[in-house]
């Protein structure tokens, strides 16, 4: 006996409501996967690598000399620099060479403060360690009341990129120091004058005695 399939049509009123877009929309939505968001890229360090070296800053001069100096000081600090400020000048390239030697200076920094009235000038000087000899003198000018912060700001730009070369040059074995020179002035002359009365008894040349002794042995001791 054949099953009979019987439909019931349905009235307008209990049809089915049909599903709308927007809400197919937001249940496929809800059902997706959040995307993984990409990690934040890393910011990059605006500051330059430290630099390895030692170098002396001397004393500044000129009013307002200190403010400059501790700003020049501060700004090679910053950068990795070992900065001493207890050493002075000396008077030749031969004489800053062998001091930097000794002490494994890579250079020297000094400095003046000039200008009249509210404006304000300052220069700084770098020597190199290796040659003793000067090597850039930069100027820089400004009201004084921000001077030492100009110098401190526009220092390492306009000096960083020697300052790391010479600290590159004192980090290289250094050749030994030439011996010291010796002239020959040939024979002395003998003394043919037999009458020294004229001369002082402390300023002949004669035979040390113990009744010559020099007068000034004891000076400066």
């Amino acid at each position: 006996m054949a099953a009979a399939l019987w439909l019931a049509p349905l009235s307008g009123g209990a049809a089915a409501p049909k599903s709308s877009l927007s809400s197919w929309t937001k249940v496929k939505r809800s059902k997706a996967p959040a995307a993984a968001k990409a990690p934040p890229r890393a910011k990059r360090r605006a500051e330059a690598p430290g630099v390895s070296g030692k170098v002396a800053v001397f004393g500044f001069t000129g009013q307002g000399a200190a403010r400059v100096q501790q700003a020049v000081v501060s700004t090679l600090r910053t950068r990795g620099l070992q900065v001493t400020t207890t050493l002075r000048p000396v008077d030749s390239a031969e004489q800053y060479r062998e001091m930097a030697a000794t002490l494994q200076l890579a250079a020297y920094i000094d400095g003046s403060v000039g200008g009249a009235g509210a404006r304000g000038q300052a220069t700084v000087r770098v020597r190199s360690g290796v040659t003793g000899r000067r090597i850039a003198s930069l100027h820089f000018s400004g009201e004084r009341t921000t001077l030492a912060a100009d110098v401190g700001s526009k220092l390492w730009p306009r000096t960083g990129p020697q300052l790391t070369r010479l600290c590159a040059a004192a980090a290289k074995p250094r050749r030994q120091g030439r011996h010291a020179l010796r002239i020959d002035a040939g024979t002395p002359l003998e003394n043919t004058a037999d009458d020294r009365s004229d001369i002082p008894a402390h300023l002949r040349n004669d035979p040390p005695g113990p009744a010559k002794d020099d007068p000034w042995a004891d000076e400066g001791t």
